[in-house]
């Protein structure tokens, strides 16, 4: 071995004492108890001869009732999951010990699994406490309060007896690489490197980046759906920027206040609460701009109309591309709590469809409300009724919404009011989308008529 390889394996003999060839033996059969343990599937194993003997893994230790630093590390585990790839299950294995077996049932430890999307070869182990006790010692895992458990990973080969101790709190890519090279088969051979990328943040235009990339990425999306935790698409339009600031520093004490918001979070995902990672309010606001720079990646697409495909109408069906029949469409962006520009642009909208006879009929005017929380298809229905009956109005999940105003480039921010309440600030341009599902054109209520006919002429006669 050279390079990486011979660096590593030094490290190896200073973190794990006898770790080398001629006491591998130490770390076999003779050391650790063979006990029986539990998946959260069910399954008895033994912890040596099916989990440690002639396997390359990595080791932790949780409790599923702790609040701050087992979810973190579970969800950075879950990165290194998806870095290890085809590897998990084959040539890698993932071991979580629960130190609280009194509690953690399999049934619990497999919500939990299920939680971090555990994939095959990632086991949830727990089992008699006596048995996990002396697992726990030989690990070196010997705190006696809960809260106190060690927090790095263990790294093993059980078949040449190397161990070595690592963070999954740092470069993940430098994690997978070490986790790789505990197999003497995957080694590079002598003057092939397989050192890893160094990892690069852009701290002078992104200073939320590196505090993303490990503190939240593991437990959410922007764009891409709940995880561990909810999308984080649509944020600013969720909650107002002082909420969020708040949240981010400290969830915990949100919670012990019984903030409604912090505890309909809490609600919603059960398994996992946010921790209170001791992030300050200048940290937060720097996530907060990140995650502005994410959702505005990708924003300028050819086809913007096909993000609204399947939000709900207000008659609570989903809009299908059948519904709008190939015909030019106007998109609004707006809420029904609105106080003047949404009902006038409706109104307007409603004048518009009315003087253009039975062209009229051929343009689709699509009403998207960026208030998930109030407006159901029962409350955009009953308030569509004030307006042309063509225009449909549209709704869905916080996140689908989100993606569907990017796709646009529509703006919009959630505002706290000092009644309790909340309101929005938001684009206020009508979007013109051509048969061809292209943007053609914008409006508001500053465009002129005549301008806006013009628009509209070119629309409807475009093939």
């Amino acid at each position: 071995m050279r390079g990486v390889g011979l660096a590593f394996f030094a490290v190896l003999a200073l973190l794990f004492p006898g770790a080398d060839g001629a006491q591998a033996s130490r770390w076999g059969k003779s050391y650790f108890p063979d006990a029986k343990v539990v998946t959260q599937d069910g399954k008895t194993l033994r912890f040596y001869d099916d989990l440690i003997k002639d396997k390359v893994f990595v080791i932790s230790f949780l409790f599923t009732t702790c609040k701050d630093i087992c979810p973190l590390a579970t969800a950075r585990l879950a990165e290194l999951q998806e870095k290890l790839g085809d590897s998990m299950g084959r040539d890698i294995f993932f071991y979580s010990i629960s130190i609280d077996p009194e509690n953690d049932t399999p049934e619990r430890l497999k919500q939990y699994a299920d939680t971090f999307r555990a994939g095959p070869g990632w086991l949830f182990l727990t089992g008699r406490p006596e048995d996990i006790h002396a697992i726990r010692h030989k690990l070196g895992e010997r705190s006696r309060v809960l809260s106190d458990h060690r927090n790095e990973v263990l790294l093993g080969n059980g078949a040449t007896g190397e161990w070595a101790r690592n963070s999954v709190l740092g470069d993940l890519d430098s994690l997978a690489l070490t986790v790789r090279s505990m197999d003497p088969n995957w080694r590079a051979p002598a003057g092939l490197s397989r050192a890893p990328q160094v990892l690069k943040f852009d701290f002078a235009s992104q200073p939320g980046q590196a505090l993303y990339k490990r503190l939240c990425a593991g437990c959410h999306t922007v764009g891409s759906g709940d995880r561990v935790g909810p999308d984080l698409a649509g944020l600013m339009g969720r909650r107002d920027r002082d909420w969020l600031l708040k949240f981010i520093s400290d969830p915990e004490r949100m919670r012990v206040q019984k903030d409604p918001a912090a505890l309909e979070l809490a609600a919603n995902f059960r398994t996992v609460r946010m921790p209170a990672m001791g992030v300050s309010e200048g940290d937060a606001a720097d996530l907060l701009a990140y995650i502005a720079h994410l959702e505005a990646k990708d924003t300028k697409r050819s086809h913007p109309v096909n993000s609204l495909f399947g939000l709900t109408t207000h008659t609570g069906q989903p809009l299908t591309p059948e519904a709008l029949n190939g015909e030019p469409v106007a998109v609004f962006f707006g809420f029904t709590n609105c106080p003047d520009v949404c009902p006038t642009t409706l109104l307007d909208w409603s004048n518009v469809l009315a003087g253009l006879g039975k062209d009229g009929d051929r343009l689709k005017v699509l009403f998207v409300s960026l208030d998930s929380q109030r407006d159901t298809p029962a409350a955009l229905g009953s308030y569509m009724g004030s307006f042309d009956r063509r225009i449909v109005a549209l709704t869905g999940s916080a996140a689908s919404i989100a993606r569907a105003a990017r796709t646009f480039d529509a703006l919009y921010e959630r505002v706290a009011g000092s009644d309790g309440g909340y309101t929005f600030d938001h684009t206020t341009k009508v979007y013109l989308i051509g048969r061809d599902g292209r943007l053609a054109a914008t409006a508001d209520l500053r465009t002129t008529e005549a301008d806006r006919q013009r628009m509209l002429a070119d629309l409807l006669a475009r093939r």
